[in-house]
């Protein structure tokens, strides 16, 4: 008798939190003008038309175009061409031509506008400048200070040296300042808090004389309670003084922290015109033509004022990808790096020197600061306040003192390099932030930095990019950088992410307070920036992309919800499922999430319990057996439907699809290349292709429920349909509804403590049968020499007592048939074809019955093929 397996009842949780302003499907938006299909705010281009960024190519020859490189045509259907393609508009142009009207009716477009399509300003109508030119800025300018050799030839670093000296004595007059004006307050504070203490001691001494004098209980009770009353007011008091120096405390290191960033700022203004000048004079001095005293020095001043300025800022020309394919090719500049942070300088001048020695581009010299501070462990400085500030310790003693971060010491290095950088205020998805949280106040407040790399803006995050984690760490005796000891300690390890990141990838994490600084074409909101996921650097580094835009909240459908991701390769996942609601027994969240890889997509299938509220996290690995897991990225889902939806838990187990031994065994699935395989009525035949012949497989067949059953083994209801030396097909049967689990084993180079191979999981399906055959009887059991075969009849792996039952097979290599019953044989006669037949008698007891056959004509051995049960 079969009994289903009741689940708890599923009620709302009915909790809410400050982001349900957010729990909403997001509304339709305008499709793309090339697809048709809904075009997201990350993957926005707007002229006027919407087209998603993959879609905005030329319509001629597919040319991916640039909001500064297409060109519109506003004759016909407005679709985008590169310059090469873009229809020729022969007729009159006056106050009715289409562009010509809609210029004279927009009004003034701002700075932003030029770069992205509005209302008044669709995206095809840009300065002449823009459309002529990739690059929007003057072509002649150099958008590089120069190289180490331009810096040694125009004694810049003579000069740096000298303007450094000048800027230590205003930065140690400003230190000095700062704790001038701490000590004040803070002696203030304790002199407040001395008085206090003084009165409340005087006052308790009052209190006690007063108590003396009262010889009546009631009364020596009453003011017994006033006293201790008193006692507990004056605690409060000084609680209140404490929180008083915190707060105090905080607005100094606020107004310090903002104090050096100003100084910061002005200095690296200072060095980079300077840097700047130097270059310019040694370039006049170098032309042979003389010219005027005084239209020299403008065209010196010019020249100057050009390369001192930042340039405009507008999304990067160039993407990552396109700037260096791998960090493989700095290892000649990282190496470099390794060997400078040996070392400690005097000076910021000395330092650079070093670093850019061999640098002959912006990105090398970016590369070379970038790796230097994430290479230092700054966190183990210990400096005094006192320190001498031309000692190698006073050099970084801002970072010590938590006045100077990690991005201002970055744009200060980079102004000594020549490189243009910037500190970004803004919001970021960091520590402590959950999908779908509000974005306000001072909470979730961070920086970052912009750098500009031969005429373009590239984020680059010191502070992210030296990520902080615990492992053997080598040391300087460990030539080949490999632990001796072994022993696990904390150490920064690059986080390559964070070195010239991609603005569409950048803006999952941070979002800056000026539009402009997002280096986005079209730039988005902040409610869009809230309502994209939570997307870690693993997911970047490991290659992987969401399949379509996802919103961080993800409402079920059906009880359900699918999350896919492309896969360059076969990686390691995990995944964390949590509910909102702590009281839910974390028990009912097992086995609530199915992970499935289909070809280059891994898909998440989340079955909430109940409904309610709950957070999902997936972690990625490269390394198929490595226990370390990083975060990728992670959701918010919803789950609004009733208990008639609510679906049954998945069994537990932590993936479906290939592994990486899949491969190395040569097998090849061709009939189900998805690992959920949904079944009714029939059995199902699934077919792999072979390129070891000599490969050895096993496999494991397990039942999951719903249903309770008395079966132990249902290893019997899984069969080699077929075998030869390139192809192996499995009959699979479900004598019962519900969910099993099928799973390939290969030989895997280990070996047991037996000294015998061991088998992994090469390939692992979901079969859902949702209605079983009619036929529900197990099958025989194939053995490993059953090859190239085909068993005729019977069909069934259970043999009925006291019965004749004829047996067929088809056996090519056979030289000989027989049927071991107990202790009788029984020899099959060939007949054609290869089949092979016999006639037995089961007897009258219980036992397997065995298919064998001779394979070797010289040899008399008999070989397992087939086994039977005689019940």
């Amino acid at each position: 008798m079969l009994r289903t397996l009741n689940e708890d009842q599923a009620s709302s949780d009915g909790d809410s939190d400050a982001c349900d302003d957010l729990d909403r499907r997001p509304p339709p938006q305008d499709p793309c003008y090339r697809c048709k299909k809904r075009v997201y705010p990350v993957e926005r281009i707007d002229v006027g038309v919407q087209f998603h960024r993959r879609c905005f190519r030329c319509r001629v020859c597919g040319l991916q175009l640039t909001l500064r490189t297409f060109h519109f045509d506003q004759e016909n259907d407005p679709d985008v061409y590169c310059k090469n393609h873009v229809p020729k508009f022969v007729g009159t142009i006056d106050d009715q031509a289409l562009g010509v009207r809609m210029a004279l009716n927009a009004p003034k477009a701002n700075h932003l506008e030029k770069y992205r399509g509005s209302v008044f300003n669709p995206g095809w109508q840009y300065e002449g400048g823009v459309l002529d030119s990739p690059n929007p800025r003057v072509k002649k300018s150099r958008t590089s200070l120069g190289t180490y050799q331009d810096y040694e030839k125009s004694g810049v670093f003579a000069a740096q040296s000298a303007l450094e000296t000048e800027q230590k004595r205003e930065e140690d007059e400003l230190y000095a300042t700062l704790k001038r004006d701490k000590e004040k307050k803070l002696s203030h504070i304790e002199r407040e808090l001395e008085m206090e203490k003084e009165q409340s001691v005087q006052e308790m001494v009052d209190g006690y004389e007063h108590l003396k004098r009262h010889k009546d209980p009631a009364t020596l009770e009453a003011e017994t309670r006033k006293l201790e009353d008193h006692v507990q007011v004056g605690a409060c008091l000084l609680r209140k003084k404490e929180e008083r120096i915190r707060q105090m405390m905080d607005r100094l290191n606020a107004d310090a922290k903002e104090s050096v960033s100003r100084l910061i700022e002005k200095h690296s203004q200072e060095m980079l015109g300077m840097i700047a000048k130097r270059l310019s004079l040694g370039e006049n001095l170098d032309e042979s033509i003389e010219m005027d005293d005084d239209i020299d020095a403008r065209e010196l001043e010019r020249k100057v004022t050009d390369r001192s300025q930042p340039p405009d800022v507008c999304p990067p020309e160039l993407k990552r990808n396109q700037m260096f394919k791998s960090p493989k090719e700095f290892e000649r500049v990282d190496g470099h790096v390794f060997n400078v942070v040996k070392s400690d300088y005097l000076s910021f001048t000395d330092l650079v020197r070093n670093l850019i020695v061999n640098c002959e581009t912006d990105l090398e010299k970016a590369r070379a600061i970038f790796r230097w501070i994430t290479v230092k462990d700054l966190n183990k400085l210990v400096i005094e306040e006192g320190v001498n500030p031309e000692s190698p310790m006073g050099l970084l003693r801002g970072i010590q003192m938590g006045t100077e971060s990690y991005h201002d010491l970055f744009k200060r290095l980079c102004s000594y390099a020549g490189l243009h950088c910037e500190v970004i205020q803004g919001y970021s998805k960091g520590a402590g932030y959950r999908p779908g949280m509000r974005i306000e106040g001072n909470k979730f407040r961070n920086s970052w930095t912009a750098v500009n790399i031969a005429g373009s803006w590239c984020f680059i995050n010191c502070n992210w990019g030296a990520r902080h984690v615990k492992g053997p760490q080598y040391t300087d005796d460990d030539a080949d950088g490999v632990s001796t000891d072994g022993k696990m300690q904390f150490y920064y390890k690059c986080d390559e992410f964070y070195f010239v990141t991609d603005p569409e990838d950048h803006i999952y994490q941070h979002y800056p307070d000026d539009p402009k600084w997002q280096l986005l074409e079209c730039p988005i909101t902040l409610t869009e920036f809230i309502t994209l996921p939570i997307v870690k650097s693993p997911f970047f580094t490991y290659g992987l992309r969401f399949t379509v835009h996802y919103d961080c909240i993800q409402y079920t459908q059906d009880g359900i919800v699918v999350l896919q991701l492309k896969i360059p390769s076969l990686l390691g996942f995990g995944y964390t499922f949590e509910a909102k609601d702590k009281t839910l027994n974390p028990s009912r969240l097992e086995g609530r999430v199915m992970l499935r890889i289909v070809g280059h997509n891994a898909i998440f299938t989340i079955a909430p319990p109940k409904a309610g509220r709950y957070f999902f996290t997936i972690y990625a690995k490269d390394d198929w057996n490595s226990e370390s897991l990083q975060s990728a990225c992670a959701f918010r889902i919803k789950c609004v439907e009733n208990r008639d939806v609510i679906k049954s838990p998945f069994p537990k187990v932590p993936f479906f699809g290939p592994t990486p031994l899949m491969q190395r065994c040569g097998v090849v699935p061709e009939t189900h290349l998805d690992p959920l395989i949904n079944c009714s009525h029939e059995d199902v035949m699934c077919t792999f292709k072979l390129e070891d012949r000599d490969v050895k497989l096993s496999y494991t067949y397990k039942y999951y429920g719903p249903w309770e059953h008395d079966n132990e083994d249902f290893q019997r209801f899984v069969f080699v349909k077929h075998r030869d030396t390139r192809s192996l097909t499995y009959q699979i049967r479900c004598p019962l509804q519900g969910k099993y689990v099928f799973t390939i084993l290969g030989e895997s180079e280990e070996i047991t403590a037996e000294g015998t191979a061991s088998y992994d999981c090469l390939f692992r399906y979901l079969v859902e049968c949702r209605q079983p055959g009619k036929d529900k009887r197990p099958l025989p059991r194939a053995c490993h020499r059953w090859l190239q075969g085909t068993l005729l009849e019977p069909l069934t792996g259970d043999i009925p007592m006291d019965r004749h039952v004829t047996f067929r097979v088809r056996a090519p290599l056979a030289n000989d048939v027989a049927l071991l019953i107990g202790d009788v044989w029984f020899h099959f006669k060939e007949l054609h074809d290869s089949i092979w037949e016999g006639s037995v008698t089961t007897g009258n007891s219980a036992g397997k019955a065995k298919l064998y056959a001779k394979l070797d004509k010289d040899r008399s051995r008999f070989s397992p093929l087939i086994e039977f049960q005689v019940k």
